[in-house]
């Protein structure tokens, strides 16, 4: 593969801390986002600055983390998700993507959950939940 052909994200992986302090792979992960730091811009327009607004940059904002998983109700992955939601604390938290190279990076920080929602239970189809979290800032390492 030539550099900058992409690679597949088959082999992402979420890490959640349980009640233990042990940091604990999600299983059944079918997607995850990595949440990027997002810079507000704050207006700086002055009469001197010719009909042009001028920005400044604020101050940074994390934006939520978002996965999905296969649903088993009942699973060791089911239990660590509802643990570490009810427990309202923040956490340790790791996504490992992959890399075109075949190495991967470590994305590191820590995270409280918000949501986690199973679907409707459609006939005839495979039970996924999706789960919403605030992440602090997240720190970046080869693994």
């Amino acid at each position: 593969m030539a550099t900058g052909d992409g690679v597949l994200s088959d082999g992402t992986e979420l890490w959640l801390t349980n009640a233990s302090d042990v940091l604990t792979k999600v299983v059944g992960l079918m997607s995850v986002n990595r949440p990027s730091l997002a810079i507000a811009k704050v207006e700086t327009t002055d009469h001197d600055s010719g009909k042009v607004k001028e920005y400044i940059p604020g101050h940074g904002d994390m934006p939520e983390l978002q996965f999905t998983l296969k649903y088993e109700p009942g699973s060791a992955t089911d239990l660590l998700i509802e643990e570490h939601k009810a427990s309202r604390e923040k956490r340790p938290f790791k996504i490992v993507t992959p890399e075109e190279d075949g190495t991967t990076q470590d994305h590191e920080g820590t995270i409280f959950l918000m949501t986690y929602v199973p679907d409707n239970a459609p006939l005839g189809a495979i039970r996924t939940a999706t789960v919403t979290g605030q992440p602090s800032a997240i720190a970046q390492s080869a693994t």
